[in-house]
């Protein structure tokens, strides 16, 4: 529960939150289409982190042209939301018979050939982060304590309107975001919205700019803002404080909250 002041504001986040019923089959890789990093990653991070499973996340493309046709993979997960990048998956698991359950961002009419793949189809509205919601719902068990926190703010999202707001109060839509590590997932999400944002990992000078992190990269995080104040660049640094499984996710709703209010 965020524990934050009512505001007065109509537009509401909290109204967009769905949690979807899926079930995980076992996989041994997770695939992503382009703008869907975000479950991908969530689902990845949190079989390493909660359940010690090191499972690869790939873009759809390194899974086809690199990886499939030269590694033997059983089971696939697959997270996409362009029916060009659906027949061109369907084609490759299908004509190697790798099971695969692909969950999509939309409607469509495909149809798998091959009882072995199966298509879910989720509402296009907000699907990126419900998926990633649903996922940490799913896998989390409230007998663990980290697990418990996340579940039980999961269950509890009745401040999280004022909590997207009152970070969204920090924030400038002027200055291009530069996201940490950890927050690297949301990335994707950001550039759909029309965000300008970069990463830790991008080699772009900015001459101002807002650094978004969390309390795991923190020290990481730190010697960046240093770097870039002592060449005189104006930094902004914003701390996500949330479990770094659920601070991406944070992101990209206060960002659509900022961007759509």
């Amino acid at each position: 529960m965020f524990l934050l002041q009512q505001s007065e504001d109509s537009t509401s986040i909290k109204k967009l939150v769905r949690f979807f019923n899926i079930n995980f089959p076992q996989m041994d890789l997770i695939v992503y289409g382009r703008g869907l990093e975000l479950p991908a990653f969530t689902l990845g991070r949190a079989l390493s982190s909660l359940k010690n499973k090191m499972i690869n996340v790939l873009n759809i493309y390194d899974f086809l042209f690199i990886c499939n046709p030269y590694i033997e993979v059983s089971n696939v997960v697959a997270f996409t939301g362009d029916e060009n990048e659906l027949r061109d998956l369907l084609d490759g698991l299908e004509s190697l018979r790798v099971n695969g359950r692909i969950y999509f961002c939309g409607i469509t009419n495909i149809k798998p050939r091959y009882n072995f793949v199966s298509i879910t189809s989720f509402d296009k509205s907000f699907c990126e982060i419900n998926l990633s919601l649903s996922i940490l719902k799913i896998l989390s068990n409230d007998n663990i304590k980290r697990e418990k926190m996340i579940l039980d703010q999961l269950n509890d999202i009745s401040d999280l309107d004022d909590y997207v707001k009152n970070y969204a109060n920090v924030f400038s839509l002027d200055q291009p975001i530069l996201l940490s590590p950890i927050m690297l997932p949301a990335k994707s999400f950001l550039e759909s919205l029309g965000v300008n944002v970069s990463s830790y990992f991008d080699t772009k000078i900015l001459d101002s700019v807002q650094i978004v992190y969390t309390g795991v990269d923190m020290h990481i995080i730190k010697r960046v803002i240093f770097s870039l104040r002592s060449k005189g660049k104006k930094v902004t640094d914003i701390l996500i404080d949330a479990d770094p499984l659920l601070a991406p996710i944070y992101l990209s709703m206060i960002m659509f909250y900022l961007k759509k209010k």
